[in-house]
C-alpha cells in the first residue's frame, strides 16, 4: 500500500496524528443499522505493509508515554514478530485478520515458545497493536480479544534463599580467595543489600552514593532507588546499621576522592594477559557483572540449587519479613510493588509455608 496523507476533506474527522495514516483494506463482516459495520482487515499485500507502519507510529505513541525504553523495544519486537508470521507463515486459507487468524497465531505461539508467560507477552502486545488500529478504522474488531491466553501459575518459579543459605552465601563471599580486599567488602555489601532491601540488579548498577541520606542519626538511613522503568530515583528504601556499616567499610577502601555521583558499586580494573586494560575502575557495575558475582557466590558456598537464581535474593526479602509477621502493605511499599496482588503471591507462599493444610493429615 502506498501510504499518503489523508485527503484534506477527511481532516476535519481525524487529530493531526492520525493524518499520517491511511485506511487499510477492509473486509466487512456483517452489516446492519446505521452505525459503521463490524469489519476486519484484509491480508492483501497493502495491507501487510501498513501493518509495519501503524507499528512504528504504535510504539512511537508508546514512547511518549512510557519511559522505559526497554517496554517500547519489546512491543516493537513482539509486533514484528506478528507481522513477520502474518506474511511468511500464516496458512494460506486465513485472508482475514479475524479469530481464526489469531487462533493460528495462539497455536504458532504454543509451539514455537515453552513458557506461558512468553506466550502470553507475544499474544498481549498483538492485542494492544490492534487497539490501537481501532482508534483509526470505526467499526474494526479487535480479533485478539477473543482469543484466550495461557493460565499461568501465581506462584513463584524462582524459589527463595533458606535463611542458612543466605547466611553461606554472604560468608562465601567474605572469604573468596579469588578477590582481593576491596571486590569482597563491595560483594558482601551488595548481596547484603540486595537480601535486606530487595533491590533488583538494575537498582543496584543505578545506586549512587549521593542517593544515600541519613534518616535517623546513627540508625536509619534512606536509599534512593532508580527502578526499573523510571526516568529517576523516585523510590526509597531503608537502610539499617548493620547494612549500612558493610557499605561504608567498602567505601572506605575504594581509593578516592569519591564524588556523590560516583557509583555505590563499581569496577575495580580489569587488565588482560598484556598488561592493557579491559574495564578501568571506578565505573558503575552492570547487570551482568552482578549476576556474576552472585552467581559465583553461590556456586562457592554450594547452594547453587533448581530455581536459586540471583533474582532469588529478592524473593527472599519478603519471605523473611512475612516470616517475622511484617504487615503485607508494608511489604509493598518496602518491595515497590505497583499493585497488591503482586505481594499477595508472596503471603500466599508464606501462610501455605506456615499452616499448609498437609500437615493435619495425621491419620496415616
Amino acid at each position: 500500500m502506498d501510504l499518503v496523507p489523508v485527503p484534506r476533506d477527511s481532516a476535519s474527522a481525524v487529530s493531526p496524528a492520525e493524518q499520517a495514516l491511511v485506511p487499510l483494506a477492509t473486509t466487512g463482516l456483517r452489516r446492519g443499522g446505521g452505525e459503521p459495520p463490524p469489519v476486519c482487515l484484509a491480508l492483501s499485500h497493502s495491507t501487510l505493509i501498513g501493518m509495519r507502519v501503524y507499528l512504528e507510529e504504535f510504539t512511537r505513541q508508546l514512547a511518549q508515554r512510557t519511559p522505559s525504553a526497554a517496554t517500547v523495544a519489546t512491543y516493537r519486537k513482539r509486533g514484528r514478530a506478528f507481522v513477520v508470521w502474518l506474511e511468511q507463515a500464516r496458512p494460506p486459507e486465513i485472508r482475514c485478520l479475524d479469530r481464526a487468524c489469531l487462533e493460528a497465531y495462539r497455536s504458532y505461539l504454543d509451539q514455537k515458545f515453552a513458557n506461558p508467560r512468553t506466550k502470553n507477552g507475544y499474544l498481549t502486545a498483538v492485542r494492544h497493536v490492534l487497539t490501537f488500529l481501532v482508534r483509526y478504522h470505526p467499526g474494526l474488531v479487535n480479533a485478539a480479544d477473543f482469543v484466550k491466553g495461557w493460565r499461568c501459575s501465581r506462584q513463584h518459579t524462582r524459589r527463595h534463599l533458606p535463611v542458612e543459605d543466605a547466611k553461606a552465601l554472604l560468608a562465601a563471599l567474605e572469604s573468596d580467595p579469588r578477590k582481593s580486599e576491596l571486590q569482597r567488602h563491595r560483594n558482601v555489601a551488595m548481596a547484603y543489600l540486595m537480601l535486606k532491601t530487595g533491590l533488583r540488579t538494575i537498582e543496584v548498577s543505578r545506586a549512587r552514593i549521593d542517593y544515600l541520606h541519613e534518616l535517623v542519626p546513627g540508625e536509619k538511613w534512606k536509599l534512593w532507588v532508580h527502578g526499573k522503568g523510571r526516568t529517576a530515583a523516585d523510590e526509597s528504601v531503608q537502610i539499617l546499621r548493620e547494612v549500612y556499616e558493610r557499605i561504608q567499610s567498602y567505601q572506605t577502601l575504594r581509593p578516592g576522592p569519591l564524588q556523590g555521583s560516583a557509583p555505590l558499586f563499581a569496577t575495580t580494573a580489569c587488565v588482560d594477559r598484556g598488561g592493557n586494560i579491559v574495564t578501568p575502575a571506578g565505573l558503575p557495575l552492570s547487570t551482568r557483572a552482578i549476576h556474576r558475582i552472585i552467581t559465583e557466590g553461590l556456586l562457592l558456598a554450594g547452594v547453587k540449587k533448581p530455581g536459586i537464581v540471583v533474582h532469588s535474593l529478592r524473593h527472599s526479602t519478603p519471605t523473611f519479613a512475612l516470616l517475622n509477621d511484617a504487615n503485607p502493605t508494608r511489604v509493598q511499599k518496602m518491595m515497590r510493588h505497583q499493585h497488591y496482588a503482586t505481594t499477595e503471591i508472596y503471603v500466599e507462599e508464606v501462610q501455605q509455608l506456615l499452616e499448609g493444610a498437609e500437615e493435619a493429615v495425621t491419620q496415616l
